[in-house]
């Protein structure tokens, strides 16, 4: 009877044991850091380029939004841009037959789309001699 409990003492004992060393986060593969030197240029960040959180519109997917508002456009260019803590994407287009370029501005995190006014130059007009 006494072997019986020691028995299920034990079993009891590793079953515990294995149920803990399951609820563990998993340890990393390798132990040995990583250098800047080290890492791929493609994963190297500077300040005006990092991000806290990635874009959740991709440059595709702002290109779609814009086509949907402008029935019969051609994107001619898509840029992401990062002001005042948000990211936004500035996208040229035309429409067909017109000859200028229209913008748009398209939120990154939301996909929110707005036109963007065309710019009003400043300079007086210059007058042709008559």
């Amino acid at each position: 009877m006494l072997s019986r409990n020691a028995l299920v003492v034990i079993v009891a004992t590793a079953l515990t044991a294995a149920a803990a060393a399951a609820q563990q986060p998993a340890k990393p593969a390798t132990t040995h850091s990583s250098t800047a030197a080290q890492a791929p240029a493609a994963a190297k960040k500077n300040a005006a380029t990092s991000s806290a959180v990635a874009p959740a519109v991709n440059a595709d997917s702002a290109k779609k939004i814009v086509l949907a508002h402008a029935a019969g456009a051609t994107v001619t260019s898509t840029k992401l841009h990062h002001s005042g803590g948000k990211a936004y994407y500035a996208v040229s287009y035309k429409l067909k037959g017109d000859k200028k370029t229209m913008h748009a501005t398209v939120d990154a995190t939301t996909g929110a789309f707005a036109e963007t006014a065309p710019a009003v130059s400043t300079k007086p007009a210059a007058k042709k001699p008559s």
